[in-house]
């Protein structure tokens, strides 16, 4: 369907209702009356609610999902990477932050709906990927619960989404820094003693 022109309008309004109030809890008319148009007029826009929920997280979703694939692929030490995919994530809820922070709260981990259960899936493997290839370059501990750790670096960067704010003293890549050097700090490997 081809998008008028207030659509940025409407996706920006949907997104920061859907923050708000929680997709199941907003309705049309939310979203409408924060875009200052009437209900009806929405579906210039869009044939329902769902379709307008996938429209606000598709950006970050892809946009992370692309970059993460990229540097995995790239040559790098396991750290490197756990820093590099820290840089891509909290770079991306910078860039759309509200659309981000519906993205996590409304469809990550989820699993209601295919499509993005798989995606989801896609950038847990991928970060596994880089765990599992330090423990085996020997930068990571031996004893490290890639599955586990895997989640907790994601978990810890999808959290930022509730308590940090990209227009704040630390940028991006600071926040990036600080959750991979924790992150990092008990999984790297310790020289024997």
């Amino acid at each position: 369907m081809p998008r008028p022109s207030r659509w940025p309008e409407v996706m920006a309004a949907a997104a920061k209702v859907f923050r708000a109030k929680g997709y199941h809890a907003a309705t049309l008319e939310d979203v409408a009356d924060e875009v200052g148009m009437l209900k009806g007029s929405l579906y210039n826009y869009i044939t329902s609610k769902e379709e307008l929920l996938f429209a606000v997280v598709r950006p970050p979703a892809e946009q992370l999902l692309e970059q993460t694939r990229a540097l995995v692929a790239a040559e790098g030490t396991a750290p490197g990477k756990v820093v590099a995919i820290a840089r891509v994530h909290a770079g991306v809820l910078a860039e759309h932050f509200v659309y981000a922070a519906v993205y996590v709260h409304e469809i990550a981990g989820m699993g209601r709906y295919p499509e993005w259960a798989a995606m989801d899936h896609e950038y847990v493997e991928l970060v596994r990927a880089v765990l599992a290839a330090g423990v085996a370059e020997g930068s990571l501990r031996d004893d490290l619960d890639v599955r586990t750790a895997g989640h907790v670096l994601i978990g810890s960067l999808n959290w930022l989404t509730r308590w940090w704010d990209p227009d704040g003293p630390a940028s991006a890549e600071e926040m990036a820094d600080r959750v991979s050097a924790t992150f990092l700090d008990g999984s790297r490997s310790r020289p024997a003693r």
